[in-house]
């Protein structure tokens, strides 16, 4: 009985966070829709599957020892590269993406505890499962602004058991704008590593893409997300509407950092946002209006996103069409672009050089 009075005072303290950021934040959300909300679900879908979105190529990737000679040369290669940079925090997480060798990653957890970066990837590769809770507060200390760390954490003590310590997690994320997950200095780090072993700038590229995405701790957030939702059911079953708005509150801000920002350059983690927004929005009335939600009720707001999902498959279809005529030399400038303005934005500028053989649907 204790524990639900703690849960919903958090849930309380929550709200008073919660309007003052959604204030600003749905404003400007408002003001993106037509060009960065989608809706879909959590399960890959057909036209938004990672290998058709993310990797520009039919063929599935190559591996760099593949390109680069033996393993024993590769690791000679890599060594030498370390060297040059000595074995930094940044060399040695490149050098564990390139070899999946989870000795280098423990090499710089040993060696640089207080690295961010570091400590995010020691958490999406649970390297230490015994001392997760050890990482997680390490990322929270060394990453005080950043909301991912909160979010994390939060998912961790759902999963102990410890509802009440999740939600004051979630309290804290949701005052927290940034949502950093080192995504972009780790995979040009690895894609420098890779064209020093021999790599093509292309190769290099789409290889620095695919092992840079297993550190982005998609899999937890998701768990995060689907626990989220729980709660709010067990608060609507007591009746308790009010803590189930506030989650919905978090749950769509979580989602949209995800789908918005550095994260939203890729159309992997638009997805789950959007998935995340959706999920909790589910569990309210359709019907009711919401201030967090400019007034809207969650089936408008849910409208829109189907909408929106619409719109990106067809980019996608058509994106689809013209890639296999593209030559490296496109290729690598589309990789560049998706860095810099994102991965729909990427695609459109593809289309416009060469004209969309699908805009009808």
């Amino acid at each position: 009985m204790q524990s639900a009075s703690l849960r919903k005072w958090l849930l309380a303290l929550a709200l008073l966070v919660v309007i003052l950021w959604t204030i600003v934040h749905f404003y400007n959300l408002n003001a993106q829709k037509g060009d960065q909300i989608t809706r879909i679900i959590l399960e890959p879908q057909g036209d938004f599957s990672y290998r058709q979105t993310n990797i520009i190529t039919s063929k599935p990737p190559k591996t760099i020892a593949n390109d680069t000679g033996s393993p024993e040369s590769l690791r000679q290669k890599v060594e030498a590269w370390l060297a040059l940079h000595h074995r930094s925090a940044d060399s040695l997480l490149a050098a564990f993406h390139v070899l999946n060798d989870t000795n280098y990653l423990k090499e710089a957890a040993t060696n640089f505890p207080d690295s961010p970066p570091v400590e995010l990837a020691v958490l999406a590769r649970n390297v230490f499962p015994e001392d997760r809770r050890k990482w997680l507060d390490l990322f929270k200390a060394s990453s005080p602004s950043n909301s991912l760390a909160n979010y994390l954490s939060a998912q961790a003590y759902f999963q102990n058991g410890q509802p009440d310590a999740a939600v004051k997690d979630l309290v804290t994320a949701t005052g927290k704008p940034e949502f950093e997950n080192y995504f972009l200095e780790s995979q040009l780090d690895t894609e420098e590593l890779c064209q020093f072993c021999g790599q093509s700038p292309l190769e290099s590229s789409e290889t620095a893409l695919a092992t840079s995405f297993r550190d982005m701790s998609y899999t937890t957030i998701n768990q995060l997300a689907s626990q989220i939702t729980d709660l709010q059911k067990q608060e609507l079953n007591v009746g308790d509407t009010d803590s189930a708005e506030n989650l919905a509150q978090m749950g769509a801000i979580l989602g949209s950092q995800l789908n918005n920002g550095a994260s939203g350059k890729y159309i992997t983690s638009q997805r789950l946002g959007i998935a995340i927004e959706s999920m909790t929005l589910e569990q309210l009335n359709p019907n009711s209006s919401y201030d967090f939600l400019d007034g809207e009720t969650p089936a408008q707001r849910l409208q829109e996103l189907n909408q929106q999902v619409a719109t990106l498959s067809q980019l996608n279809k058509s994106f689809n069409a013209v890639e296999p005529s593209l030559s490296d030399a496109e290729k690598v400038s589309f990789q560049k672009r998706i860095l810099i303005y994102g991965e729909v934005a990427a695609m459109q500028w593809v289309l416009q050089q060469r004209g969309n053989p699908q805009s009808s649907p």
